[in-house]
């Protein structure tokens, strides 16, 4: 499983420079477990920083702000548990 999010924190930083690191997916992943436990994985966790980052780097007006994170989350876990079905 390291490996894999090894390879996936190389990908983002080459296709969005965001250089993804263990300690932002350590943060997210205790919020997650806080939050809502049913989906915590460092996997998730993965998707949702760059799916998060890669949205902050959009030029459009309703791309999320930090103040919006938790409207953001339930998003974007919504649409991330609809396709791992």
């Amino acid at each position: 499983m390291t490996n894999d999010i090894i390879r996936v924190m190389k990908k983002v930083d080459e296709q969005i420079g965001y250089d993804l690191n263990e300690q932002d997916i350590d943060a997210v992943l205790r919020y997650m477990q806080l939050n809502d436990p049913e989906h915590a994985t460092p996997e998730r966790a993965v998707r949702f920083l760059v799916t998060w980052k890669k949205s902050l780097r959009k030029p459009d007006i309703s791309s999320p702000l930090e103040a919006d994170l938790d409207e953001f989350y339930k998003q974007f876990i919504k649409t991330d548990s609809e396709q791992s079905e």
